[in-house]
């Protein structure tokens, strides 16, 4: 069931990041890009890009990443658009707001019972275009397994409101 998740992942997360990225990267250039990740983000992975900027993590090191929640690439600083974060969520967590930065999803295992789009209760600023709240009032529930591709608009309210089963998930952002 992963291997073909991995495969759907591979053949459409490119293709919308190619175009988020193409989007966003005339706002980046205008000075709609900051640099800087907010003070609770993960630890960063340490990578070493090739002659042409690839760059490529290991099965381990993406294990390694998996395991406690790191941030694999930090593109924001080095003036890209983009971050990529490995995460692993057992317990429901706040309700976030991100005022600049898009989400992409890909649930690799797990399920969990998931809202956007409603109204954020007790909301406060945790950083700079950053908001995390209590929890939400309305929106739209999506019920998250294996496999599933999630794409939150900036300025999309969204929450893990339960964890059926422990979730692990990529988490691409675009600025």
């Amino acid at each position: 069931m992963i291997r073909t998740a991995k495969k759907w992942f591979f053949l459409v997360v490119p293709v919308l990041m190619l175009g988020l990225v193409a989007t966003n990267s005339k706002a980046a250039q205008a000075g709609g890009a900051q640099a800087g990740a907010a003070p609770t983000a993960p630890p960063t992975m340490p990578f070493k890009a090739d002659a042409n900027g690839v760059i490529l993590f290991d099965k381990e090191t993406v294990s390694q990443a998996f395991a406690k929640g790191a941030t694999l690439y930090n593109g924001n600083a080095e003036g890209k658009n983009y971050r990529v974060h490995t995460l692993r969520r057992v317990a429901p967590g706040e309700v976030e707001l991100h005022v600049k930065d898009t989400d992409i999803f890909y649930i690799l295992e797990g399920s969990a019972t998931f809202l956007t789009g409603g109204a954020m209760v007790e909301g406060r600023d945790t950083a700079p275009d950053e908001k995390r709240g209590k929890s939400m009032n309305g929106g739209t529930v999506y019920h998250l397994t294996g496999g599933n591709v999630v794409i939150i608009p900036a300025g999309v309210t969204h929450w893990f409101k339960e964890i059926q089963q422990p979730v692990t998930y990529l988490t691409i952002k675009v600025r």
